[in-house]
């Protein structure tokens, strides 16, 4: 029984979720740092349309010397359309929107392993996060999780 860090299945993510840039024309897939702060929001869509990636935390439930981690991430899917509003969120010429986003990281995490021993990804929500000024921001929050052994010692 194989055991993966945040980072291991973090990582997993970014590249399954990397073919969008190809398929979609994705801008930037990356590791979340904190880019989409209010104050710098506006200066980054030069980035967009962009797909970032950050995990959200875990629940454990222990059964003897097992443990099952349940494991969230968030995926923000951004994208800009500084003449239409609507665009930015239903795509338009040169964008694809992030609707159309949410729908293809889906297509990718969805009931996937993502070649690792881990619970298939579950979409469990998704959410606006900021529009407004021809930006728009969405979230999808999906849950994985793996099974631990712990011996005492």
């Amino acid at each position: 029984m194989a055991s993966y860090t945040v980072e291991q299945i973090e990582d997993a993510v970014i590249t399954a979720v990397d073919v969008l840039k190809a398929s979609l024309g994705v801008r930037t897939v990356k590791s979340y740092q904190g880019e989409l702060e209010e104050e710098d929001i506006k200066r980054l869509v030069a980035l967009f349309p962009a797909i970032y990636v950050v995990y959200g935390g875990s629940t454990y439930t222990e059964h003897g010397s097992r443990k099952t981690e349940k494991m969230t991430y968030y995926i923000f899917v951004c994208d800009k359309n500084l003449r239409k509003e609507e665009e930015a969120r239903r795509g338009g010429t040169g964008n694809p929107g992030t609707y159309a986003m949410l729908d293809a990281v889906r297509d990718v995490l969805y009931a996937k392993q993502l070649s690792l021993e881990i619970f298939p990804f579950k979409l469990i929500r998704q959410a606006a996060v900021w529009f407004g000024g021809g930006i728009s921001v969405y979230s999808a929050e999906y849950e994985t999780g793996q099974s631990l052994l712990y011996s005492a010692t």
